[in-house]
């Protein structure tokens, strides 16, 4: 009897999927180990795009992640799961994988037991729901007055400078839209060159365009903004059917005065739109399409500042800085519509032309630097830092950092699982050995011999000091901190798909071309 499923598909069943599941997830930790923590190591990544070689030195565990070109689907849910766990808390990627990896790691060791996964993903349930439990007490409030809250995100890296702080703050202000945080607002623009410390902030969106004539002005106070996705006038691509449209496509021509009336007619629907932006008082246009010269030309002759083809983007973060709506036709533009901002300014950066619309909401960092790898990593930085100050606004709690939270949770676990009479027992035991995988990977990027440490961290946090974490000298009390959120959602997270792993059983890969219906 033939097989109802095509012989072109991989199958994978039971304890086979699990094991490779579990190999694909300490490969990826095995790759981003090593840059957890402010003393991580860098990663080097070189490809090919098309005859241009790219190169990319990076710590971020979600770009190494990309560039590893992940085809597997399990290793490919790592990797989307980690890209979550940056949007939510804006860090604490590496965190997670390395965790995810440690309980992957302990289940397999489970499973070798003949445990059965239902009851390692019990076990995991529960010291997941302890863990989130136990801090929740161990977490304090923390006031702007006792400490920055931006040295979560430099931990002693002396990256985030007063200035820059002061920057991020500034930023963060103007990033919100109706009482809620917004990070489109907040955008970037590189300039090569400089020092790190010589970036600026424009309170403003940054587009890198070409004013539409070049008599137009550099300067402009005051704006009225308009924002057009269509042509002005006529669309070129435009068909009607004949008698339909305010120009016929059939055209009976008799006499030149019939040629000349119709070029008058068209010059009058390409340009009378633009009596709608001079009624309105509009001095700035905004055109996702392109501009005919004799547009440009009345245009500049009422003094509205005109870019054209401008990037979707690019509109769209015009139209939420400023609060403009983006209409189709001229003829549909209100006073509603229109978009307000103090000033627009048009400069040169870095050897491109640029337009800069001031006083309104949203921001731009000018970053420098003598490699774009420094840019990035400030970039990164600036990024994280918003988020950080997002979450410190909800919920101002934090835990100490440098592993002393995940060596507190591992050894209250301990005391946790002995309650517990059944298999559990063993399955959160697992749990709490595998967040010692976090203080282990921090000593060995200190360059610290971490079979010495760990028992001596151990001590420590037995002995009452529940602060004590991996400094670059060993032992020591942390001074660095994490939000409560962000340690939350890496909890929960390595929990959810680790038991998303042991709950699959059987892998179907297709190596046909899927079929579609019609």
């Amino acid at each position: 009897m033939e097989s109802l499923i095509s012989k072109n598909y991989k199958y994978t069943t039971g304890k086979d999927v699990w094991q490779e599941n579990l190999h694909l997830a300490i490969y990826a930790a095995d790759k981003i180990r090593s840059t957890l923590g402010p003393k991580g190591a860098y990663k080097l990544v070189a490809y090919n795009r098309g005859p241009e070689q790219i190169m990319k030195v990076t710590k971020d565990a979600i770009v190494v992640l990309d560039e590893l070109s992940i085809q597997y689907p399990s290793a490919v849910i790592i990797a989307e799961a980690a890209k979550m766990q940056r949007e939510e808390a804006g860090d604490g990627t590496a965190t997670f994988v390395i965790l995810l990896s440690s309980l992957l790691k302990k289940a397999d060791e489970l499973l070798s037991q003949k445990i059965h996964p239902n009851i390692i993903i019990h076990g995991y349930f529960l010291a997941a729901n302890k863990a989130l439990e136990i801090m929740e007490k161990q977490a304090v409030a923390m006031n702007n007055s006792e400490r920055d809250i931006l040295d979560i995100v430099d931990c002693g890296r002396n990256v985030l400078t007063p200035k820059i702080r002061s920057m991020i703050r500034e930023a963060y202000q103007l990033a919100f839209s109706d009482s809620v945080f917004d990070k489109e607002k907040i955008r970037f623009f590189k300039e090569s060159g400089g020092h790190i410390n010589d970036l600026s902030l424009i309170k403003g969106v940054v587009l890198k365009k070409e004013k539409a004539h070049p008599n137009m002005p550099d300067r402009l106070k005051g704006l009225r903004i308009a924002i057009t996705t269509q042509r002005l006038g006529i669309d070129r691509l435009e068909l009607k059917m004949h008698g339909e449209g305010p120009i016929p496509v059939c055209l009976n021509i008799s006499s030149p005065k019939q040629i000349r009336e119709y070029k008058e007619a068209e010059n009058k629907l390409k340009t009378e739109c633009i009596e709608k932006l001079v009624d309105l008082k509009v001095n700035v246009l905004l055109c996702q399409q392109p501009l005919e010269e004799t547009q440009k030309d009345i245009l500049l002759a009422h003094g509205i500042f005109a870019l054209e083809t401008v990037d979707k983007k690019d509109i769209q973060a015009v139209a939420s800085a400023t609060g403009a709506k983006t209409v189709g036709t001229l003829k549909e533009l209100s006073e509603e519509d229109l978009g307000i901002a103090e000033e627009l300014v048009n400069s040169k950066i870095a050897f491109e032309r640029t337009v800069a619309i001031q006083g309104c909401k949203g921001s731009t960092f000018l970053l420098k630097g003598s490699t774009p790898q420094i840019m990035d990593e400030l970039e990164s930085a600036i990024r994280k830092g918003m988020v950080v100050l997002k979450m410190f606004s909800e919920d101002n709690r934090v835990l100490p950092g440098c592993g002393a939270a995940e060596t507190h949770i591992a050894q209250e676990l301990k005391y946790y699982a002995k309650t517990f009479s059944g298999k559990e027992q063993i399955a959160i035991e697992c749990f709490s050995e595998a967040l010692m995988a976090i203080p282990w990977c921090l000593a060995e990027n200190n360059g610290l011999n971490a079979v010495d440490l760990i028992p001596e961290l151990r001590k420590y946090h037995s002995n009452g000091f529940c602060n004590y974490g991996v400094g670059e000298q060993g032992c020591s009390e942390t001074v660095c901190l994490e939000p409560l959120g962000m340690k939350r959602s890496v909890i929960r997270r390595a929990y959810e798909v680790s038991s998303l792993m042991l709950r699959i059983d059987e892998l179907l890969v297709s190596k046909e071309i899927p079929k579609f219906h019609r």
